[in-house]
């Protein structure tokens, strides 16, 4: 009987300790837009510190990987790098400017392959994704963006960006391999500065983020594997923390509205700002971002 309980101790032991090591192989993998960006062109923090002081740092998921190793089995494929262009080895799949219908505009972007289908597509055929993977999916904001500037169909092209958005997911979930797939909504676009600022008042920008949401949430919320981050429950949050519109200091996207200026009142340190542009979260609340998406994702 002794003998037993030991081989028995050892053989649970044995599987403890492969379920462990296989929950340190997982990784997770990035599929998105500015907002997830970790190196494809370099957009607000995720440029290097040379490019200037108020841009240099991580955004949520370089400092998510980097404080959870599990998340990142080779960490030099989840900081930034220009390793970490989906093209390439990454785990960061990202290119500012990408769209769930169009790829990315910016000259910067090597290859065109950038809309959210081809992100899905290139990971998928990668063979990368393992047991126990997990993939965050933030993406839509250049869509409502591109349609609001012809506000007549507006609707309907993002109700058609929205169905995209689900058929892409959908095949990513259904993947043999299983991985858990985290959708991000779409944060409140007319809260932003850019918004904000709008002849509006951002109501357009709301109310097409609203036609994204609903139709993402509807569409994928009995999709097995498929798990959502509420992004409007994050900057809520966030802008209870740091203050928000109209203040924000800009470097690389609005070059012209510095913090000092007349209509942009210099604060002590601009890291604690909510927006570092008129779209793009701050330093600060990227890693913010950080800690409220490292309680989900477990």
């Amino acid at each position: 009987m002794r003998s037993f309980m030991k081989s028995s101790a050892r053989h649970w032991v044995a599987m403890a300790l492969a379920v462990a090591a296989m929950a340190a192989r997982a990784e997770i993998y990035t599929l998105g837009d500015s907002l997830s960006d970790a190196g494809s062109l370099g957009i607000t923090y995720t440029d290097p510190a040379s490019v200037g002081p108020l841009v240099a740092g991580r955004i949520w998921i370089q400092n998510l990987t980097w404080s959870t190793p599990a998340f990142c089995a080779k960490r030099s494929k989840c900081a930034w790098s220009p390793n970490t262009y989906y093209y390439r080895d990454g785990n960061n799949y990202a290119v500012g400017g990408a769209g769930v219908m169009f790829d990315s505009t910016d000259a910067r972007t090597p290859n065109t392959f950038t809309s959210l289908g081809s992100q899905v597509a290139s990971l998928i055929g990668s063979g990368k994704l393992k047991e126990g993977d997990a993939v965050t999916v933030l993406m839509g904001a250049n869509d409502i963006l591109a349609a609001a500037a012809k506000p007549d169909n507006s609707q309907t092209v993002v109700a058609h960006a929205a169905a995209s958005f689900v058929q892409y997911v959908t095949a990513l979930a259904a993947q043999p391999t299983q991985p858990h797939v985290y959708v991000f909504t779409i944060p409140d676009l007319g809260q932003t500065p850019i918004g904000r600022g709008a002849a509006d008042g951002g109501a357009l920008l709301s109310k097409l983020t609203q036609v994204f949401n609903d139709k993402i949430t509807t569409g994928l919320g009995a999709t097995p594997g498929v798990a959502f981050i509420n992004s409007s429950t994050i900057f809520d949050e966030l802008s209870q923390q740091l203050p928000g519109y109209p203040i924000y200091c800009a470097k690389v996207i609005d070059p012209t509205h510095a913090c000092g200026s007349s209509t942009n009142p210099a604060l002590p340190s601009p890291v604690s700002l909510l927006f570092a542009d008129p779209m793009h979260p701050s330093q600060a609340a990227h890693a913010l971002i950080a800690d409220w998406v490292r309680d989900v994702i477990k």
